[in-house]
């Protein structure tokens, strides 16, 4: 692990150089999903639901990818230090998690230590994972759970195992929690398949139903996240086209060729950057996962080279009619997703594990009579992780390099405009959303929402525009008195019954007024006035996320009867149990009159 360890730093490292810059291409939105929960808590006392700065409004904790630091272990860097710090150690953790997790998953195969790390280090180290942050795709640090999950899940497939499907379940649900906005489909879709090829291979229903257990924990554990997500994405569907196409001689090039970086492209590729294709591990190491594919032998392996074999396939797109991606994509939320290179971070996390399951039988023989012959193995290891750190390393410096002016001040009323106000010092291609957020600015044409979610939030600078609140329908005027980001108190002065009342923002279904559904004018929210009304109160909570909570209860509920009822309540429960059991007289304290 102190190698891994230094694997790691060697790669990350140049992102802690300096701790005063921001990150470049997706960083700016990446960052500003994170925000919206620090300026909710601290700044209003309230949950992070709603992002009023995004695009003219948008919802945040009900996009899989905002307001992913709430549930989080790093809540409290954001809420307490420079959202620039956090970030980094939001990374650095992710990655270190995912080093760990593979090193346990790769343990499940071997009593070797070298060949865990060699797993390891495939997986956390490799080109692929250094483009993915340093470009902004935090929503790739969330495979960090993948190697999680199929530890779990692969000891539970034992008798007794109940628990470790439990464990899985809790994996996939925090890869949802997070942000996985593909890594949970994913581990989804490989974990399926690891229990169904399992079940044939071992001629057992044990997978299966451990399957249903960690998908049943998965999604009761998830739900607060995942249905207001789901509501969400009903009223703004993302379909997304992919028929990006590449061939095994391109795959090839992107394992092998040294020199890595966004911007450059040393093959082909069919569209974007190369830091959604690249993914060296080198040589050596990709003549170990040929040997491992060809050569080994088990129920576990084969199934872990099926799926490994099938996510290359994925991994290589449309190149037909009834390719496995092309037959993919027409599935619900995989029709979502695109640039299928991205299963060949799965493809070597698995095919890595194959290689060492094939090799471990011989070697951990030898390791039992000669435990330091494990440290002769850890020399091509060591070189391993050498050359993965520092090809890494050229992308990683490149992440971090955008500036922000030294004073944003804080506008005292919130607007929205139609560009952003305030910009990085050299600008990237994106409009940055971050910096208006710290001037208290909204930015209608924004990057990072769905092209499907109606816009009706007017700019300042539009000659529609009336204020933040408007009457619509006859005389009379109205104005914001309070405000926070997820409501809006509105004083309404000389309108008649029956006219309405529009708040400037972007209309979602979960806006409230007066406790029931807003309506919805021209795409932003309102609502229609009462005889007499002079105050309307506008409020965004997720519709869904009552019934979330109540599955989640449940599902915890479900998790603690099975743990009383397999292990017993204990000492202390047994005590409890019988206090209750007895007569009411037999309750008073010692020393109490009778």
């Amino acid at each position: 692990m102190v190698l891994l360890g230094w694997g790691l730093w060697r790669m990350l490292q140049p992102m802690v150089e300096r701790w005063d810059t921001y990150g470049f291409h997706d960083w700016d939105v990446a960052t500003a999903y994170r925000y919206i929960t620090r300026v909710s808590l601290r700044d209003h006392g309230e949950l992070p639901f709603w992002n009023p700065w995004l695009c003219g409004g948008f919802p945040a904790f009900g996009y899989i990818e905002g307001a992913t630091n709430l549930i989080s272990p790093y809540l409290p860097f954001y809420l307490f230090l420079d959202v620039r710090t956090a970030f980094r150690i939001e990374v650095i953790g992710a990655t270190a998690t995912a080093v760990v997790g593979a090193y346990c998953f790769g343990r499940r195969f071997t009593r070797s230590a070298a060949l865990a790390a060699f797993v390891a280090a495939l997986f956390a180290l490799n080109g692929r994972w250094a483009l993915q942050l340093t470009t902004g795709h935090t929503w790739h640090l969330q495979f960090c759970w993948l190697p999680w999950a199929l530890f779990a899940f692969d000891r539970a497939k034992e008798r007794g195992g109940d628990g470790s499907a439990i464990l899985a379940g809790l994996f996939v649900a925090l890869t949802a929690w997070f942000g996985g906005i593909y890594p949970l489909p994913y581990t989804a879709l490989v974990l399926t398949g690891y229990a169904l090829l399992l079940a044939v291979q071992l001629g057992s229903w044990r997978p299966l139903a451990m399957l249903v257990v960690a998908g049943g924990v998965a999604a009761g554990l998830a739900a607060p996240k995942l249905l207001p997500v789901a509501d969400t994405m009903a009223s703004a569907p993302r379909v997304i086209e992919s028929k990006e196409v590449i061939g095994l001689g391109e795959l090839v090039v992107m394992l092998v060729n040294r020199g890595q970086r966004f911007g450059e492209l040393p093959v082909r590729v069919p569209a974007y950057n190369w830091h959604e294709w690249g993914i060296y591990i080198g040589s050596a190491p990709l003549l170990a996962l040929g040997l491992g594919v060809l050569f080994a032998r088990g129920p576990r392996e084969q199934a872990l080279r099926a799926l490994g074999l099938g996510a290359l396939l994925l991994g290589l797109g449309a190149f037909h009619p009834q390719a496995p991606w092309t037959l993919l994509h027409r599935a619900p939320v995989f029709s979502s997703l695109h640039v299928p290179s991205r299963f060949h971070v799965v493809m070597v996390l698995l095919l890595a594990t194959v290689f060492v399951a094939w090799v471990a039988a011989p070697v951990d023989r030898l390791i039992r009579r000669l435990p330091w012959l494990d440290l002769l193995l850890l020399l091509p290891v060591v070189a391993m992780v050498v050359d993965l750190g520092t090809e890494s390393r050229r992308s990683v410096r490149q992440a971090f390099w955008m500036e922000a002016p030294a004073v944003v001040e804080a506008a005292p009323v919130f607007e929205h405009h139609r560009a952003p106000l305030v910009q990085y010092r050299r600008r990237d291609w994106a409009t940055p959303v971050l910096l208006p957020m710290f001037a208290n600015q909204g930015v209608i044409d924004c990057y990072g929402i769905p092209a499907s979610f109606p816009r009706g939030a007017l700019a300042v600078e539009d000659r529609r525009y009336r204020g933040m609140a408007e009457i619509v329908g006859g005389p009379g005027r109205a104005t914001v008195t309070e405000w926070s980001p997820n409501h809006a108190v509105v004083r309404v002065e000389g309108a008649s019954e029956g006219a309405v009342v529009v708040y400037n923002m972007n209309y979602e279904r979960s806006w409230w007024a007066r406790g029931v559904p807003a309506l919805e004018h021209e795409h932003r929210v309102a609502a229609l006035l009462g005889p007499g009304e002079t105050t309307v109160v506008f409020r965004y909570w997720p519709r869904r996320l009552g019934a979330g909570v109540l599955i989640c209860l449940a599902t915890l509920g479900a998790i603690g009867i099975w743990q009383w009822r397999r292990r017993g309540v204990g000492p202390l429960g047994a005590r409890a149990l019988a206090w209750l059991r007895r007569p009411a007289k037999g309750r008073r304290r010692a020393g109490a009159p009778p």
